[in-house]
């Protein structure tokens, strides 16, 4: 650290009470976790975990890899996500419909929600996966090429040395 910062904090550390910090790092730290795990925070994560599942439901599904069931889960999977982010929108109109709805554990069901939706992708992403390792005509480095979007035909094909 610069030598320059260093005074000005030593200085401010040696004039404040030690209760006085620890009680601030504290408040930091409480408005830290309050940010992250709020609702509406974690309502964005989930558009953007659905949104990775979807992605991945349609690379699995463009190779032919979808059964009706996992087109039913991302279907139930949407429509939860919807319906969640309604609300938790709705409810965040008012800070004290979002505080309630941070007390009534708002929070723990988003987190749910959210693994769920993880879990789904990752199982569109090891289909996937299987699929190309099983896949018996191609040998390895092609495999490796083609999961980088270098594959043959495509506009950002090398030549191979």
């Amino acid at each position: 650290m610069p030598a320059s910062v260093e005074g000005p904090i030593s200085t401010l550390a040696s004039v404040l009470p030690t209760k006085a910090l620890v009680v601030g790092l504290a408040v930091g730290v409480i408005a830290m976790v309050v940010y992250y795990m709020s609702p509406l925070h974690l309502t964005i994560l989930l558009k953007a975990a659905i949104d990775y599942a979807w992605e991945a439901y349609i690379e699995a599904h463009e190779m032919g890899l979808v059964s009706d069931n996992e087109t039913e889960t991302l279907h139930l999977l949407q429509l939860q996500v919807f319906a969640i982010n309604e609300e938790t929108l709705r409810n965040s109109l008012s800070w004290w419909a979002a505080l309630h709805d941070f007390r009534r554990g708002r929070t723990f069901v988003l987190l749910r929600c959210i693994c769920e939706v993880r879990t789904f992708e990752t199982h569109m992403k090891i289909l996937k996966e299987s699929h190309l390792r099983v896949e018996s005509n191609l040998n390895p480095r092609a495999v490796f090429l083609r999961r980088r979007g270098v594959g043959a035909g495509g506009s950002h094909s090398r030549r191979l040395a």
